[in-house]
């Protein structure tokens, strides 16, 4: 199939071509300032700790709409540099300097901003949904990135899955590690797809031959050719190719060092080497030999020096002017913002929020982690709890222990809900980084969808947890504590949840994000209101308790069971002992303000803490 679709992609005319897109740069250099190790300071006789490193050196280039052009270039050459630079994903800071000019058709400058309207951008790492289908994760992308509805939607998505081989796959989990799915080479075709169906002008890898066998590699670079003259422009890094890989290439540029010492034809650039001295040996794969040959170490030696200076030079003489002379041959149209508005138009924000909310539904109640831990959480909370704290109410110390009982419950409920949460959302973060730096969707879209799906568990999870361990531990047995108790346990999980939230915003990685939750949320159990009187805090110190959602939880369930309660005639001593003073009904409301606070502060520290992906 793959091989039909191909023949067909070669047969469209130049003409047929409705939008041509050239990239094209000129004087590109980015600089960043690094350190050097005690090691390397002393080798290089440095007297100072930083020093500048310049990563490209003013690099010109270009490749044109039915080309598809492969960086290559050993370790440290420059290659994904310059990938991330052509995307405008690189930092720009006073330790991060970009200079030059990167142009589309010679007349608008690249810029993420307006990326997601005519480029896509395939990450090494294939990071997507394991618990999608291919079908699904392809469709869902469309929905996000393009306005195609109902037929035309799935006409696009259909032949998408032809022209990627992936008929046979569409219906098969991604999977990951854990959950088996997708054969490495169908998970990277399924990544590509994701891109290719919005339909882009500019097509961007970073090593998508990258893990994957020569057979497989063959049938990718295949698919970015035919995809060139298909009238995409494509602009991929690659790392050590099979001889066969690399026979398929279009145009290649080399690297070495930060600089650009070769630009053509693939297949015309073993003459030049010979040319200038470097003869590739006979049946030799000219892709090892170039990584070879022309790899440069840290602590250049005089030879590598005098390697560089000729290569510098036979660029320069040979091939620097050839390329400046195509590039201002190549006239294309003038892009301008109305363009880019209107080639690519993309789903509106109420789109975006069904979309996310639908894909979010289905990630957790597939995803084992998610459904695994919140059942877990029900049993063992619902087990323990009866178990420990079996019919209260025939107990000799009948007031202390339910009100034991009350703050274990809260300190549960709020620990464990916050634990999965962190988990769940840092599994999420790196689709949803990739995501919006293609522009794929708004982070209002992105977060409201989240928050609205975590609704249901928010009732769910409580409810259940409620109409086991009301009755077994012995609380009063009226309907109506029984659905504030069980409200106030909502509350605690909403609360929980955004907390959650504000550290998955703020943190990365899930074992780092697991203890900075338990060392924040250590202060709040020490003054929940049973461990340390509140009565006896240092007014210094007590002001830590109205942090504490675990303190409100406590006293609302307490107040709830011994208010208006014929068997207690006297609450307010209980209250005035361990100074329960706030009141149920502000207990709670307070509980809901910490939740709206913290989803409020999340969103802000996602919207502070985005940082463009590389």
């Amino acid at each position: 199939m793959i091989e039909q679709i191909s023949g067909e992609l070669r047969n469209i005319k130049e003409d047929a071509i409705k939008h041509p897109m050239k990239l094209s740069w000129t004087d590109l250099s980015y600089t960043v300032k690094a350190q050097y190790t005690k090691k390397a300071m002393e080798a290089q006789g440095a007297t100072q700790k930083t020093y500048e490193k310049v990563l490209l050196k003013k690099q010109h280039g270009y490749v044109n709409s039915g080309e598809a052009l492969f960086i290559m270039g050993s370790s440290g050459a420059g290659k994904t540099t310059l990938l991330n630079a052509l995307c405008d994903r690189l930092q720009k800071t006073k330790n991060y300097k970009l200079e030059g000019d990167i142009l589309l058709n010679d007349s608008h400058p690249v810029s993420q901003k307006d990326f997601g309207k005519y480029g896509v951008y395939v990450m090494q790492d294939d990071v997507l949904f394991p618990t999608l289908t291919c079908e699904e994760a392809i469709k869902f992308s469309a929905q996000l990135r393009t306005n195609l509805q109902g037929q035309d939607l799935k006409l696009k998505v259909n032949e998408t899955i032809e022209t990627l081989n992936l008929i046979h796959s569409k219906k098969t989990l991604i999977g990951d590690k854990i959950m088996k799915g997708l054969r490495p080479g169908e998970r990277k075709r399924t990544a590509i797809a994701i891109e290719l169906v919005t339909d882009p002008d500019i097509i961007f890898l970073d090593e998508p031959t990258s893990g994957l066998d020569s057979f497989t590699a063959n049938k990718i670079v295949k698919l970015l050719v035919d995809q060139a003259k298909a009238g995409k422009t494509v602009v991929a890094t690659i790392h050590q190719p099979s001889s066969s890989t690399y026979s398929l290439f279009d145009r290649l540029l080399l690297l070495m060092d930060g600089y650009p010492i070769y630009q053509g034809k693939a297949q015309e650039a073993g003459q030049y080497f010979d040319k200038i001295g470097f003869k590739i040996p006979k049946f030799a794969n000219p892709a090892d030999y170039y990584l070879k040959e022309f790899f440069i170490p840290f602590n250049k030696t005089k030879k590598d020096e005098q390697k560089l200076e000729t290569l510098l030079d036979g660029y320069q003489s040979h091939i620097s002017g050839k390329i400046l002379g195509e590039d201002k041959a190549i006239e294309n149209f003038e892009v301008t913002d109305q363009y880019l508005k209107e080639a690519h138009p993309h789903a509106g924000m109420v789109t975006e929020f069904m979309v996310l909310t639908r894909r979010t539904g289905l990630n957790l109640i597939r995803n084992p982690n998610s459904t695994t831990m919140r059942a877990v959480m029900i049993i063992v909370t619902s087990i323990l709890m009866s178990l420990v704290f079996w019919d209260l109410s025939d107990s000799n110390n009948e007031v202390q222990n339910k009100i034991g009982f009350c703050f274990f419950l809260g300190v549960n409920m709020v620990m464990s809900t916050l634990q999965s949460i962190i988990v769940i959302f840092i599994m999420e973060r790196p689709v949803f980084l990739r995501e919006y730096a293609s522009k794929s969707y708004g982070l209002w879209s992105y977060y409201t969808s989240k928050s609205v799906v975590e609704i249901p568990f928010q009732f769910i999870t409580p409810l259940l947890i409620s109409c086991v361990v009301y009755f077994t531990c012995g609380m009063t047995v009226d309907f109506g504590k029984f659905c504030i108790f069980t409200l106030t346990l909502m509350m605690a999980v909403l609360a929980a949840t955004s907390i959650g939230f504000f550290i998955g915003c703020i943190l990365t990685d899930a074992s780092s994000a697991i203890q900075a939750s338990m060392i924040a949320m250590t202060p709040f159990i020490i003054f929940g209101g049973y461990m340390v009187n509140l009565n006896d805090l240092y007014s210094w110190l007590a002001w830590i308790q109205y942090l504490s959602p675990i303190r409100f939880v406590t006293e609302a369930l307490v107040r709830n069971e011994f208010e208006n309660n014929d068997d207690y005639p006297n609450p307010q001593e209980i209250f005035d002992r361990y100074d329960y003073n706030i009141g149920l009904g502000w207990s709670i409301l307070t509980i809901f303000g910490i939740g709206i606070l913290y989803r409020g502060l999340a969103y802000i520290a996602l919207k502070l803490t985005i940082s463009k992906v590389q």
